[in-house]
């Protein structure tokens, strides 16, 4: 189907698979698919690739960017990072004509100010082509982590699963791109690493990114890593200093509101279903327990898993959906994703002080002076 014939409502809320970051305290939305409950249409739908959504949160408005240059092929399970005025896209699923091309590696950055794809061609021993991963930048660079793909070609430094029923592998190669030099970078690291994974969820807070979750082979699992970028060490599973930790999922979101609080929310269970739980998740590290030259030493974290209150502990069914929290206006952005009966609309919960939320009086469908919204644009 011409992606221009959707109705507006179809082309902005309803995809999976896409990109969704913040820039300039605005939320940026590109690429993915969705698919159709009418069975006179194509299973599927890859959204167009020349086009930005770009939504206000103060207005409520969306806003259409056309895009030009070197455009990707439509595509979804990539990776989306800005830094600067760039939105650079890794990886993915490539979706050629009718039919699936394949896991990528290439890399495209997208000029914020001119609007224009620049596919980018780096120096260097190049990632191995994945979907389903995360990535972030630290320090003028990008960096990105596991991910499902092809069995590599060449002797690698990394741990792989191969999966018996595809032929691909699940991944935890961490590697960067140097945009100052044009390269391909890998980097250093020690301590205990997350294990292969796909559809993980991950969020850099400070100077530290948290890896969450994500599924090998039949296991969805419940573990949290943490990695220092600035001694490039990995905690090992922090979960394990918890009292209690939520059931094991991918496909789910994991989003830093503040210094040490994030916010888990849905995905899918170890048991194929969809989950709607939401979770605030406190943590706080012990520096004075680092010793030069340790290295995995989950026990100096302290995790706490809190339900909010009763009303607001589920929330729609929900996987594959991307959260963004819009650092400049403190809302909290829910967009897109599966419930296995139809794509759910944006959510916007937004927040003031967050120290607040825990002493004010709660009514129906607020969290302290966190508010659920439900926004369907219909045209």
């Amino acid at each position: 189907m011409n992606s221009n014939l959707l109705p507006l409502h179809q082309k902005i809320n309803q995809r999976v698979g896409h990109i969704a970051v913040s820039y300039k305290g605005k939320l940026l939305v590109w690429g993915g698919y969705m698919e159709f409950s009418d069975p006179s249409e194509s299973e599927t739908h890859h959204h167009a690739t020349d086009e930005l959504f770009v939504y206000e949160t103060h207005s409520e408005i969306w806003e259409r960017k056309l895009l030009k240059g070197d455009i990707p092929p439509r595509s979804s399970g990539g990776c989306g990072v800005v830094l600067g005025d760039t939105l650079y896209i890794f990886g993915g699923v490539v979706r050629a004509e009718f039919e699936f091309d394949g896991n990528t590696n290439d890399l495209y950055a997208l000029n914020l100010i001119t609007m224009t794809w620049s596919l980018l061609k780096p120096k260097g021993t190049p990632p191995i082509p994945c979907e389903k991963l995360v990535g972030w930048e630290h320090g003028g660079k990008l960096y990105f982590f596991g991910g499902f793909g092809p069995i590599p070609d060449r002797h690698v430094f990394f741990q792989y699963v191969i999966d018996d029923e595809t032929g691909s592998a699940w991944n935890n190669q961490f590697f960067g791109y140097n945009p100052q030099t044009n390269n391909w970078e890998w980097p250093y690291v020690n301590g205990e690493p997350p294990s292969p994974r796909a559809a993980h969820a991950g969020d850099k807070c400070g100077h530290r990114i948290f890896i969450s979750g994500g599924r090998l082979k039949t296991v969805r699992k419940n573990d949290l890593y943490v990695l220092d970028m600035d001694t490039m060490v990995w905690s090992g599973n922090i979960n394990e200093s918890a009292e209690y930790v939520p059931p094991g999922r991918s496909w789910h979101s994991f989003t830093f509101i503040s210094s040490h609080r994030a916010v888990l929310y849905g995905g899918f269970s170890t048991y194929n279903n969809v989950l709607n739980d939401c979770w605030f998740v406190d943590i706080s590290s012990h520096e004075g327990n680092v010793t030069e030259g340790s290295t995995s030493n989950a026990s100096r974290w302290k995790v706490q898993y809190i339900l909010p209150p009763h009303a607001q502990r589920f929330c729609l069914r929900r996987f594959w959906h991307k959260t963004v929290f819009i650092e400049k206006t403190g809302d909290l952005i829910c967009f897109g994703g599966f419930n296995r009966f139809n794509n759910p609309p944006l959510i916007v919960v937004h927040g003031d002080d967050e120290e607040s939320i825990q002493d004010q009086d709660l009514k129906p469908m607020t969290v302290g002076s966190w508010t659920y919204h439900l926004l369907i644009y219909l045209s």
